[in-house]
């Protein structure tokens, strides 16, 4: 029979039944029990020199007396025998005076005796014995005094030359170390560390290779199977170093904390303790050292060093659990908190205070006040190359550690990471400057996923609070929203990728770096002063250059397919916060969103609610909205039948021309009256913004015209709007929007027709031009549909008369307006009461209709402060300050990078990146040498023109020869004019893109003369483009935007004030300021053109020669969006105006006039 399989934990301990080798070495259990009173123990214990086994026996049996007491066996009479052991050690307690003797002498003698014959057994078994002696008794006051009296004793030379003995033996001997560090722990904790001073006084032997006892690592478990295991010397190190920690004073403490050996050792071999053992060095630690307020932060942080908390973090994979006091916990849950509480407070050794994103030195300037020069200028030129690969910082400790995590590896590794830079956002950038090993190449491997989900949680880190004066540097704080690792070309191949995960993983992280942009730039507005909007640009500047560029985002919308749902709404989301928060990239591409607009209103009337598809697609269709608000390439107004041919390349939905019958304004009109979504305000937002925009209804009467319209075609129990007037409306929508001049003409006559008896008070109070073209085409009407239809079409337009007389339109003129239709007027039993009475008869029918028509909060406030075509309309006049501040001309480079920055570039390179455009700007240098040097180049570019492969060359080519021929005759003698400049740098980019809305006037002007006529340029420009057809429907409001930025761009001398003035370029202007299809973002720009005239000596010109502050106080008295702004513009000419002539001239009324308009 072959031999029975030994397992490794019965090589540890004996089994029971063996027979146990009889020698000099065997420990021979005795009974406790012969204890019966002190004498016995005096007897047990005296000291026989000639015979070691018997006093290792009795040692023994004293072991188990002891053992009785300490454990509580139900055996044993514990009361009688702490009576007995009390007696014991009172009659050893040496006589008051007697200095020389020692309590327990024959004990001591015994271990004297051990120590000169060297006699392993009692030299282990004595101390073992004194440290159970003590840990017994520490627990009752009435063995205080004994204790401490044995505790002197020990630490008397004597006896320490004993301790020296056993602290010295060989590292094999752990039986003869370990006896010795468990009775020096047990001295030092005994009554309170009442002892404990004296312990480290002699410290030459207490702490002697106290560093080697804690190298030597753990051979075996505490416990197997429920047997406790013989401690190692490593353990009763620990104890004994954390019982020192505890007890000692703060000094002592220092010296313990300031020996780097010592530490070194505690955290070397953590990993491999046991788990009650580790979890109670770090509680130990946190309790004697981390919270301990007088221990200074130089002791704390000498424990947690940068090596420590590494050793630290290797217990995340301890797989093993403890018991604590709260229950069971796993080692690697408990070094987690210990790691995460020592690392994200202050003054507990390793986080110290720092300030946010500005670096050490940058706090100083700050904290200046304005008038004060600052101490370091972080507005320098060059402070973002300085920080742009590295940046310094204060925790240096932690900045070190966080470098050796694994954030893609481990979810503590993560937490733990992210906690601490979201505690020292100093950090964040100093870390991905220095975390070169791993790039976002996409890869789709667990790797990958864990570290994009590290960089999504890392971006998503809320913002801190900046509370200096000076914004801190954009480089750093561009690392906190959209890291290194995240550029330009990796984001996009992550977006392009097969693998959606990839593409979902990159859309979410640029979504959240939008979102945290949005709301940096938001905070840093507020602080209404020029260096933090400055800094703000900076910043978007930067981000816009490491974000992918919107075509790539685009195209990845298109190709995916319907059943990757959550990718197209995130998409989608990020396509809407490219037109939100940085328009400078969104308006480079061409994105109608038309057909994608239309195809998701009609999926939305066709999904069923309640399921999880609608709420997607309500998501959908909310960014899509939000895209058409702000694309300036939507065709809100193009015919149905134009989408057709692409929704059906696209394979979106099915008998697409039976399906889609609408124009997209008349499409979310429709399904805002019949399928509010969950973002109803958005949709009548937008509804409304457009309206305004083209002037479609009125907008001066206290409620909404667009509500009388909606509650119009609302479906009541006996009605419903039909197709066929859904499509008439659409048809005179459409009208209307390419034919407002027209119908604006129409009206007139009208109102002329009208007596002025009849009108007079009344002609001022609005009416919608819309009815205008009802008028005109109602005949058509008929012919064109049923006659239910028609019928129906007859009621929809009495209530929506009604409704609007109801509202505060001019009643004369709707009642002039019905009467000529009344021959087609199916329905003319009511009669319009300016009074409202006639109302009644229909308010029965819809009375819950109209209540909430009248109570809804946008309804019962004047349209002037609740609409406008800009969404910026609503901005504070806070924001509106900071805007203006940017207006002032830009100073002339001293460098001149314009003349030479397109030579190290391809033509192509050179027109894209404005280098060409430059060059040309430098022909309105104030320096002869620069205008010279400058034409040359020109001269060069055109003959590089002719041998490229640009496409457009010949456009540019051509561009550039008229260019050289208007200025080579004025530039020897004074500036290029900075318009003409402008204008030639404008057209550069206008050639470069052949489906730009100006490329046809653009191309026309360069046909009209091979030179140009700089005194009529401006003037030019404004003819062509405010009083002549755009070149499509839908372009002409984009193409007053472009000139009217381009004079604002062109405005900057004294010089082009004067020409400005000479081309009459400010009354025309004010002019066009009165069209009522003017919108609210040109007007806004007309304003900045004005408060731009103020830096350039145009003040007093403004006002003696263009009645500026009477327009101001008319546009006051109007209404409208930007009242903040034309407050601002007048306080500014006048402030910068000649203001002894202009009173002189005045008589004093424009001074008074501006104090009108202030305030």
């Amino acid at each position: 029979m072959g031999k029975r399989t030994v397992f490794p934990d019965e090589q540890l301990i004996s089994p029971p039944n063996k027979r146990p080798k009889l020698g000099d070495n065997t420990l021979i259990k005795t009974d406790a029990r012969l204890v019966q009173s002190s004498e016995n123990l005096r007897k047990l214990l005296a000291f026989q020199q000639d015979a070691t086994s018997a006093l290792r026996q009795n040692i023994q049996t004293f072991k188990g007396f002891l053992d009785s007491i300490l454990y509580g066996q139900e055996s044993f009479d514990r009361p009688a025998n702490l009576s007995i052991l009390l007696e014991y050690l009172q009659s050893t307690l040496p006589s008051a005076g007697d200095t020389l003797s020692v309590p327990l002498p024959d004990i001591i003698q015994t271990w004297s005796f051990a120590a000169q014959s060297n006699h392993d057994g009692l030299l282990s078994a004595v101390p073992a014995v004194l440290a159970l002696l003590l840990k017994t008794i520490s627990t009752s006051i009435d063995f205080r005094e004994c204790g401490s009296q044995l505790c002197h004793a020990l630490l008397q030379n004597d006896q320490i030359r004993l301790f020296d003995r056993g602290l010295t033996a060989n590292k094999s001997k752990e039986r003869l170390i370990s006896p010795c560090l468990r009775l020096l722990n047990e001295i030092t904790s005994f009554d309170g560390g009442s002892s404990a001073r004296k312990v480290y006084q002699q410290r030459d032997v207490t702490f002697k290779r106290l560093d080697i006892f804690l190298s030597m690592g753990n051979q075996s478990p505490s416990t197997i199977n429920g047997y406790k295991v013989k401690t190692s010397v490593r353990s009763n190190a620990l104890q004994y170093v954390l019982s020192n920690l505890r007890f000692q004073d703060q000094g002592t403490k220092g010296d313990i904390l300031s020996q780097p050996k010592l530490i070194r050792a505690i955290f070397n071999s953590i990993s491999e303790d046991p788990s009650e053992i580790i979890i109670n060095v770090l509680e130990s630690l946190k309790k004697s050292v981390i919270l301990d307020s007088s221990l200074g932060r130089k002791y704390k942080s000498m424990l947690l060093s940068e090596w420590s908390l590494s050793q630290v973090v290797h217990l995340y994979d301890y797989k093993e659990a403890a018991r604590t006091e709260d229950g069971s916990i796993t080692v690697a849950e408990f070094a987690h908190g210990f790691l995460l509480f020592v690392c994200t407070t202050i003054d507990h050794g390793v986080l110290v205070e720092q300030n946010d994103w500005y670096p050490p030195g940058t706090e100083i300037s700050t904290k200046n006040r304005d008038n004060d020069p600052p101490l370091l200028d972080i507005e320098k030129s060059d402070t973002r190359e300085k920080y742009s690969s590295r940046v310094p910082v204060r925790n240096t400790t932690l900045a070190a550690f966080i470098q050796k995590l694994r954030p893609w590896a481990n979810s503590y590794h993560r937490t733990l990471a992210l906690a601490i830079l979201n505690t020292a956002p100093e950090l964040v950038a100093d870390y991905f400057f220095k975390k070169k090993t791993f790039s976002f190449e996409p890869k789709l491997s667990a790797t990958w996923i864990g570290y994009s989900a590290f960089l999504f949680s890392s971006v998503q880190l809320s913002l801190p609070s900046t509370q200096y004066e000076w914004p801190p540097p954009v480089s750093i704080v561009l690392e906190s929203i959209l890291p290194q690792p995240l550029n330009q070309k990796i984001l996009t191949r992550c977006i392009n990728q097969r693998a959606k995960l990839i593409s979902f993983f990159a859309v979410r992280l640029l979504i959240v770096a939008f979102q945290k942009l949005e709301s940096l730039l938001s905070f840093w507005t507020t602080r209404r002063e020029e260096r933090w909007t400055k800094a703000g640009v900076d910043l978007l500047a930067g981000f816009c250059q490491r974000c992918p560029e919107l075509k790539h985002v685009i195209a990845a919308s298109r190709s995916v397919s319907e059943d990757h749902t959550m990718l197209r709404e995130a998409l989608l989301r990020l396509i809407a916060m490219y037109y939100k928060i940085t328009p400078q990239l969104a308006l480079n591409e061409k994105f109608d969103i038309s057909s994608m607009l239309v195809y998701a209103l009609e999926k939305n009337h066709q999904t069923q609610g309640g399921t999880l598809d609608q709420s997607m697609h309500f998501l959908e269709l909310d960014h899509l909205l939000e895209i058409a608000r702000r694309s300036p390439d939507m065709s809100w107004w193009h015919k149905p039948g134009t989408f057709c041919t692409e929704i059906q390349s696209h394979k979106l939905i099915e008998n697409t021309k039976e399906s889609i019958q609408l124009s997209p304004f008349t499409t979310v009109l429709r399904l805002h009256i019949t399928r509010i979504g969950p973002r109803g305000d958005t949709v009548r937002s937008l509804l409304r913004s457009l309206i305004r925009e083209h002037s479609i209804l009125q907008y001066e009467t206290s409620i909404l015209a667009l509500n009388a319209l909606i509650v119009s075609l609302t479906e009541v129990e006996y009605w419903k709007a039909s197709d066929a007037l859904y499509s008439f409306l659409d048809n005179c929508i459409l009208r209307l929007v390419r034919k407002p001049i027209h119908y604006c003409g129409e009206l007139e006559k009208i109102t002329k027709a009208l007596s002025a008896d009849t009108v007079g008070q009344n002609m001022k109070s609005s009416i919608s031009l819309l009815f205008v073209v009802i008028m005109e085409q109602w005949s058509f009407l008929s012919e064109a549909c049923s006659k239910a239809e028609f019928a129906n079409a007859t009621e929809w337009l009495t209530r929506y008369f009604e409704y609007s007389a109801y509202i505060g339109e001019n009643v004369t003129i709707l009642r002039t307006i019905k009467s000529s239709i009344s021959g087609l007027f199916s329905i003319d039993s009511h009669e319009f009461d300016p009074e409202g009475t006639s109302n009644k008869s229909f308010l029965t029918v819809l009375p819950e209709k109209i209540q909430q028509l009248l109570k809804e909060d946008d309804t019962c406030i004047p349209n002037d402060d609740k609409t406008g075509s800009n969404i910026d309309d609503q901005a504070p006049v806070a924001e509106s300050e900071v805007v203006l501040l940017h207006l002032k001309p830009p100073d002339e480079p001293e460098d001149h990078s314009g003349l030479r920055r397109w030579t190290n570039k391809s033509v192509l390179d050179a027109v894209e990146d404005g280098a060409v455009g430059d060059l040309v700007l430098c022909l309105s240098s104030q320096y002869e040498e620069i205008r010279k040097q400058a034409l040359i180049s020109i001269r060069v570019l055109a003959s590089k023109l002719e041998v490229s492969e640009y496409l457009e060359w010949q456009q540019l080519h051509l561009l550039l020869e008229e260019v050289m021929e208007s200025a080579k005759y004025i530039i020897a003698t004074k500036q290029f004019p900075s318009v003409a400049g402008v204008i030639a740098a404008r057209a550069v980019m206008v050639l470069n893109d052949p489906l730009h809305f100006m490329y046809p006037k653009v191309n026309k002007f360069l046909n009209k003369s091979p030179s140009w006529e700089i005194v009529k340029l401006p003037s030019y420009w404004v003819d062509k483009v405010f009083l002549h057809p755009p070149a499509d429907d839908d372009t002409h409001q984009r193409e007053v935007q472009w000139v009217v930025d381009t004079l604002i761009e062109g405005l900057r001398t004294a010089q082009d004030m004067e020409l400005y003035r000479r081309c009459n370029i400010f009354e025309r202007l004010l002019s066009f300021a009165a069209s009522p299809t003017l919108t609210s973002n040109i007007l806004e720009k007309i304003i900045h053109l004005f408060y731009r005239c103020s830096f350039v000596e145009g003040s007093s010109t403004l006002i003696t020669r263009c009645g500026l502050l009477s327009w101001l106080q008319a546009r006051l008295l109007y209404g409208g969006p930007h009242q903040a702004l034309v407050a601002i513009l007048a306080k500014r000419v006048y402030e910068t105006c000649d203001k002894n002539r202009i009173s002189e001239w005045s008589d004093g009324y424009i001074a008074r006039g501006v104090e009108d308009i202030i305030t």
